[in-house]
């Protein structure tokens, strides 16, 4: 009779430089192959990899884009007419077979529209 083994192999983490964790996280970050793609092409495991990016995420190594990005308006000129604000109207265009159906309704009365068109979509 044989007695079981009780000797087990030791497997030690495998430890990567913070270069090479910046190349990958740098090559999943340019969007022309998927996180799991690069991945499998260094042999590393994909939730590794995303721990990888969420970390650099919060050590502020990516740039981050803002929440908003503010952008020109175009200036009112004379030969473009404002409306006043009583004078002015929401516009809901709706395409039917037999036709857009348009429907306009004053902006002092946006809470009323809503209301409409909740009823109406269900």
């Amino acid at each position: 009779m044989t007695s079981p083994s009780t000797e087990r192999e030791v497997r030690r983490r495998r430890r990567y430089t913070p270069s090479f964790k910046a190349k990958i996280v740098a090559a999943c970050l340019q969007g022309d192959a998927s996180i799991a793609q690069i991945a499998l092409q260094h042999g590393l495991n994909t939730n590794l990899v995303q721990t990888w990016i969420r970390k650099a995420k919060r050590q502020s190594q990516l740039p981050t884009v803002p929440e908003f990005v503010p952008l020109p308006a175009p200036a009112a000129t004379a030969d473009s007419p404002t409306l006043s604000t009583s004078a002015a109207a929401i516009r809901i265009e709706v395409p039917s077979a037999h036709g857009t159906i348009t429907v306009r309704w004053p902006v002092a009365e946006a809470a009323q529209c809503a209301q409409w068109m909740k009823g109406l979509l269900g």
